[in-house]
């Protein structure tokens, strides 16, 4: 068993592991809104916030400053963890480098017959069109350290996720891109902070198929709608037991805090109902 880190060796009963882009931060502005004073809220009582999320360690590390996250981060798609010792953080991998993974590009492309768009290799115009990031935001995106998001220029999503299977790695779906990961990273990674941590009942928050898994795990599962559309079914099809969440990034995330509230005082998730939306 690793040993815990200082900043987790008090067990907690809740903590809430969330996605953060289109999540935690509007999916247009980045801008967390409400959620500022709700995760103020969640840390003054002692309850761990824990970002699940395919950004990189350089991304979301200003967003954690601003946000207050101090324990542990799931990055790049579950491809390592962050943990804030003793004053940085300090970085596990899960998985190979990126530039291991342009080579498992190369090889799904060959086994797929396609042609596919790596995020990271894309010039900064077109980079910050489909990410919808600009300026220091948009540079610390593609500086990827172990995922490659991507698009398929050509060929289909199901012979690029066979070729990925039998490579041992799987294609995750999120808000902006497809995700090549290695199977089961995010959830392992959620099982190996959940259980740092010491946490007994686990809040899962996420809004695509990259964070099924997480919510799959999670005592309570929660999917934060998008501002535009319906919620992704292939989501609610590998996640069937989550609840919808009133409305979408940021407000969606900080109402649904301020109804799980009164269960954070229980000693399970089933003594309190509660009411985040419609299944």
């Amino acid at each position: 068993m690793r040993p815990r880190t200082e900043s987790s060796i008090a067990d907690v009963r809740w903590a809430v592991f969330t996605a953060i882009d289109g999540t935690v931060l509007d999916s247009t502005t980045f801008d967390p809104g409400r959620n500022r004073d709700a995760i103020a809220r969640l840390h003054e009582a002692g309850v761990p916030v824990i970002p699940m999320t395919v950004m990189t360690l350089d991304e979301i590390a200003p967003i954690a400053t601003e946000l207050g996250f101090r324990r542990a981060m799931v990055i790049e798609a579950g491809a390592a963890i962050a943990r804030w010792i003793d004053g940085h953080w300090r970085v596990e991998p899960y998985g190979p480098p990126a530039e291991t993974m342009l080579d498992v590009v190369r090889e799904i492309e060959d086994r797929a017959d396609a042609d596919l768009i790596v995020y990271s290799a894309l010039p900064d115009e077109e980079a910050a069109r489909v990410s919808g990031r600009a300026a220091e935001m948009l540079q610390r995106s593609t500086r990827r350290a172990f995922s490659e998001p991507f698009l398929i220029d050509r060929g289909n999503l199901i012979d690029v996720t066979r070729a990925a299977s039998s490579l041992g790695f799987s294609v995750r779906r999120g808000r902006r891109f497809l995700h090549l990961c290695r199977t089961c990273d995010e959830g392992e990674a959620f099982a190996r902070v959940r259980d740092e941590i010491g946490c007994q009942f686990a809040i899962g928050i996420g809004g695509s198929p990259v964070d099924a898994e997480v919510l799959s795990r999670a005592d309570v599962a929660i999917v934060i709608p998008p501002r535009e559309g319906s919620v992704d079914p292939e989501l609610m099809a590998r996640v069937p037991r989550a609840r919808i969440a009133s409305g979408p990034a940021p407000e969606g995330w900080a109402s649904t805090i301020n109804d799980l509230w009164p269960a954070f005082a229980t000693s399970s998730p089933g003594t309190q109902s509660w009411t985040a939306g419609p299944r």
